[in-house]
């Protein structure tokens, strides 16, 4: 919450230096992040408990998220902050228990773009981007036999760094202007460590780090409006 304070602050600032031309906007986005490290880590997991018919019911899928940006139009820059939000679980469940493994994944990007108009009219532009992202991963455990209940939580963290291009289409309607965007995003995670033990993070069974991925597609639909 307190960076989304900071990212709003960063906004008025940015208008009040270029009283000139600005507009806020708004996107709601889909995406196909890979998320391959977190994929292998999971079925790892599901094959270390042979004895246990567990099933991958979600692994870390397609997902919605937002984005809110200020432009700065004499300069066609924009700086942006996004949410993301995917996760994965695992589960069993038969006439002597429950066990159930989740893995929800949050993303919190802050960055900013730089727009290459295409043609005459403005419309159309292409845009290179950089940003991080903090990622918050929780793994929660529940298990439920006979009538005895059990559940534990691990929280962990990254910060990753990425690059992105995307076209960006905007049809002005009225005070308005609608807007789409389609690209992609490349990302170097970074390791997951443990909240409570920075020094320490997670590695598959190859000793290798594992990592969140937000690396893939990211499409938007969403409105601009002036300032």
């Amino acid at each position: 919450m307190h960076n989304y304070l900071k990212f709003l602050l960063i906004i008025l600032g940015a208008n009040m230096l270029f009283p000139q031309g600005g507009n806020i906007f708004v996107e709601a986005n889909y995406n196909t992040f890979s998320h391959g490290s977190l994929k292998e880590f999971q079925q790892e997991f599901v094959d270390d408990v042979p004895e246990v018919d567990l099933r991958i019911n979600d692994d870390f899928p397609s997902n919605f998220g937002f984005t809110v940006g200020y432009r700065i139009d004499p300069v066609n820059i924009s700086i942006f902050g996004s949410f993301n939000s995917t996760g994965g679980k695992i589960s069993y469940s038969d006439y002597s228990g429950t066990i159930r493994l989740t893995q929800p994944l949050n993303g919190y990007t802050f960055g900013g773009v730089y727009e290459i108009y295409l043609g005459n009219q403005n419309n159309l532009s292409l845009g290179l981007k950089g940003f991080s992202t903090y990622s918050s991963l929780k793994i929660i455990s529940f298990n439920e036999i006979a009538n005895s209940t059990d559940r534990q939580e691990l929280k962990l963290h990254s910060i990753d760094y990425g690059i992105g291009a995307s076209l960006i289409y905007e049809y002005p309607v009225g005070f308005i202007t609608l807007r789409a965007s389609a690209g992609f995003d490349f990302v170097l995670g970074g390791k997951l460590f443990f909240n409570d033990e920075d020094n320490l993070y997670v590695e598959n069974n190859n000793g290798d780090p594992v990592r969140t991925g937000w690396t893939g597609l990211r499409t938007g639909i969403g409105v601009a409006i002036p300032l």
